[in-house]
């Protein structure tokens, strides 16, 4: 590739399960691909904002482990289902085996295991606590590497360091973190990134081979508890979560992921401006991954909407109360949005040039819906390279089952 090392795509250990359209490794596009991580791996330690299937998981994978061990959460999905022979000779079955098979494959294929995501990251603050608690998850975190040697590295997704996430909400006064545990989660993530490469690098001299080390990062005040000046020199790329600015959880209806601000985005928010920010707070910007969204949020009951262009006070009485997956209201992925929200369905079709965005309308049932498409991920990774970013990733894989936008994305490095 030209310009851009770096084409990541999540991939969710779950989806196979889709009633609708499973998502396998087999479906993993990975000749477009330079990096494919594994979404999610956890710790032993408290997983109470989690729902009883993941408890129940953790209680097992835990079983016999001391407290922060790092572990795989969902045996099932990763060792146990049988998606098919592999001839790698490992002694498991699952995703792993698949992907052991992939690594055969496309052997310069970066594969990686990402520990956290927005259920599994409380742990993380019981262990920040400790420094012998980041020691152990460090030294067992590459020690599951190690077992599972098709991996390349670790990928942590701790959401987030300093709060913000599922239990540590700013809007909570029962879990709102002071500006003391602000202060020593920063500095806990600091070591944590500098023990993983201290134990990445003893395992390199081992095997003879590079590992990977990176890290999602929150945008706006979420990226800003984190000293990256500090951490920088030790990672090899971080990905910006460069969605998710609107959502249903709340009434501000707009741009779930646009490119650029403009003097219409709710509270001036655009990747532009959160990839600016993280540079100066000391991102380098050939490590930076900017992020593109497979999926799209939605919301009714819009008020006041002409069908035209989103405003910076645009609302709606809720988040839509369907989707693609029942579990998730208000949660559609692209591949759905493509087959079931188009004009024979009522929907019409926008695009906010100024913000590189797409939306969807329905004048009749005030249904707003935000997505990416293979316009706006084409200007992102076009301007992912003007910028001289490390390249452009998603979240997730199964959302795009055709390997479209991939495939934009890919293309467009090419050119």
């Amino acid at each position: 590739m030209n310009c851009i090392a770096v084409v990541a795509g999540y991939f969710a250990d779950w989806q196979y399960e889709n009633a609708d359209r499973p998502y396998t490794v087999a479906d993993i596009p990975a000749d477009k691909l330079t990096h494919v991580i594994y979404a999610f791996l956890s710790m032993c330690g408290p997983h109470e904002g989690a729902g009883e299937k993941v408890r129940q998981q953790v209680a097992e994978a835990c079983e016999g482990k001391a407290p922060f061990s790092a572990v795989v959460v969902d045996r099932k999905a990763a060792l146990e289902v049988d998606f098919g022979a592999v001839e790698t000779g490992v002694p498991y079955k699952g995703h792993f085996a698949q992907l052991s098979a992939l690594k055969q494959q496309y052997p310069a294929l970066k594969i990686l295991p990402s520990f956290g995501g927005w259920t599994m990251s409380e742990p993380f603050h019981a262990m920040a606590k400790d420094p012998r608690h980041i020691e152990h998850f460090a030294k067992t975190a590459v020690a599951l590497i190690a077992e599972y040697d098709f991996f390349d590295g670790i990928d942590l997704d701790w959401e987030y360091p300093g709060g913000g996430g599922l239990t540590t909400s700013p809007w909570d006064p029962n879990t709102k973190l002071s500006d003391a545990e602000k202060a020593a989660e920063r500095e806990a993530f600091s070591s944590l990134i500098k023990q993983l490469r201290i134990e990445l690098n003893k395992l390199a001299a081992k095997t003879d081979r590079t590992y990977k080390l990176s890290s999602a990062i929150g945008v706006g005040p979420k990226s800003a508890q984190i000293d990256w000046r500090s951490v920088a020199p030790y990672m090899d790329n971080m990905f910006a979560m460069t969605y998710d600015f609107l959502g249903g959880w709340g009434p501000q209806t707009g741009h779930l992921t646009n490119l650029h601000a403009t003097e219409r985005s709710w509270w001036g928010m655009g990747a532009d401006a959160y990839i600016d920010q993280m540079i100066t707070l000391g991102v380098p910007a050939e490590k930076l991954v900017l992020g593109a969204a497979y999926y799209g949020r939605g919301w009714e009951g819009t008020q006041g909407f002409d069908g035209k262009l989103p405003t910076a006070n645009l609302s709606s009485e809720k988040g839509a109360s369907f989707g693609t997956d029942s579990a998730e209201p208000g949660y559609f992925m692209y591949w759905d949005l493509k087959r079931n929200y188009t004009a024979a369905q009522g929907y019409q079709y926008g695009y906010d040039q100024a913000a590189q965005a797409p939306f969807l309308w329905h004048p009749q049932k005030q249904v707003y819906i935000s997505f990416d498409d293979k316009r706006s991920v084409q200007a992102k990774t076009e301007w992912a390279k003007q910028k001289g970013l490390a390249g452009v990733f998603t979240w997730e894989l199964s959302g795009d089952v055709d390997g479209e936008l991939t495939e934009v994305i890919y293309q467009t490095l090419q050119r």
